[in-house]
């Protein structure tokens, strides 16, 4: 079980990251990105957003016993 929140912890926190790389970087570098590009890299950055939260609230407890 550990495992597993590990590396979903690991997985949010790096599609978290490229999400927001793509998405800032592109509007920093000056690149137009689609709208349906940036709808769906939103999205996924949302969906990963609770999955991260939810996985450090379990290493966080795990930390205390």
């Amino acid at each position: 079980m550990e495992k597993r929140n590990n590396l979903l912890w690991s997985l949010s926190l790096l599609v978290i990251g490229i999400a927001t790389v793509i998405l800032a970087g592109s509007n920093i570098i000056g690149i137009e990105l689609p709208d349906i590009a940036v709808r769906i890299i939103g999205v996924i950055d949302l969906i990963a957003l609770p999955v991260l939260a939810y996985t450090t609230v379990k290493k966080i407890k795990k930390n205390k016993e």
